[in-house]
């Protein structure tokens, strides 16, 4: 029976041979369990890392082969090698976390990698964390090898921060994007995000009785796009703090500026309401507006 027993334990596999097994039969989230099970060797490490990347665990990779070459710098070189595979697959499955933690583990163990032309791949920067994405700009905007690449990052970075709701990040870093780029489509994309930030932070000024910080936010929101439906919205705005401040013939006229739009939408409802409200109507207006807040 002791004998037994003995022999059961000497043949009992361990971690490792278990996550061997496992990567062999294409198990791969037993594989990476077995070796987490086991340390921090670094050729343990680079046994997860591998089956992570196979088994499209894709953060996990990116954070264990930056463990890698960190903590073993004569396997750097691998481990960037690891990193750039991760980026590769993060790419094509649209994993856009997964692409900045292999962004982020290249720029720390191989600063020299090309990682403005990775980041061009980022598809979804709108879903990111705010803390990886702040994380990994100063890093792209270190590598990035032309003014191009920089001022794409930048444009998407703002982009980003509009989505999240932090604008008064976003304009700054749209407004030097606007100052450099001669690419139109950069412009564009610029200038459209940043006329809804500032509409944006001209509404919440407004209804924090921030009058005169809304009215500027709101005439710069009004003249970026003059015929985009986000300079209307600003100039019924602008018309509000105006009127807020007692100057009810500015008001009237931004409001009126809104209704010359054609055809009739909502915004040229608002803009009616509000000179109802004012007791003058447009001439020729004839919607019917229910009172209440817009």
């Amino acid at each position: 029976m002791g004998l037994a027993l003995v022999g059961c334990a000497v043949g009992r596999p361990t971690n490792e041979q278990r996550g061997d097994d496992a990567w062999h039969d294409a198990r791969w989230a037993d594989a990476v369990a077995a070796y987490r099970a086991v340390g921090t060797n670094p050729r343990i490490v680079a046994k997860l890392a591998d089956a992570a990347l196979q088994g499209g665990l894709l953060t996990e990779s990116a954070d264990a082969w930056t463990q890698l070459g960190t903590e073993a710098p004569d396997r750097s070189a691998e481990a960037a090698a690891g990193l750039a595979r991760v980026a590769q697959a993060a790419e094509k499955a649209g994993n856009s976390v997964a692409l900045v933690h292999a962004l982020l583990g290249l720029h720390a163990i191989a600063p020299q990698w090309p990682l403005a032309r990775l980041a061009s791949r980022l598809t979804d920067v709108n879903g990111l964390p705010a803390g990886d994405v702040a994380g990994v700009t100063p890093a792209i905007l270190a590598s990035s090898p032309g003014r191009a690449e920089v001022e794409r990052w930048l444009v998407t970075l703002g982009r980003a921060d509009q989505a999240r709701g932090s604008c008064e990040v976003a304009v700054p870093i749209l407004e030097g994007a606007l100052r450099t780029t001669t690419n139109t489509g950069l412009r564009d994309s610029a200038t459209t995000t940043l006329a809804w930030c500032e509409l944006g932070l001209g509404l919440t000024a407004l209804a924090g009785a921030r009058s005169g910080e809304a009215e500027r936010w709101l005439d710069r929101a009004a003249h970026r796009e003059p015929d985009a439906p986000v300079a209307r919205r600003a100039l019924i705005g602008f018309g509000d703090a105006r009127a807020a401040q007692g100057d009810t013939a500015s008001a009237k006229a931004a409001w009126e500026a809104v209704l010359a739009a054609t055809p009739p939408d909502s915004l040229t409802q608002l803009a009616s309401q509000r000179l109802q409200q004012a007791g003058a109507r447009a001439p020729g207006d004839t919607v019917t507006v229910r009172p209440g807040p817009p």
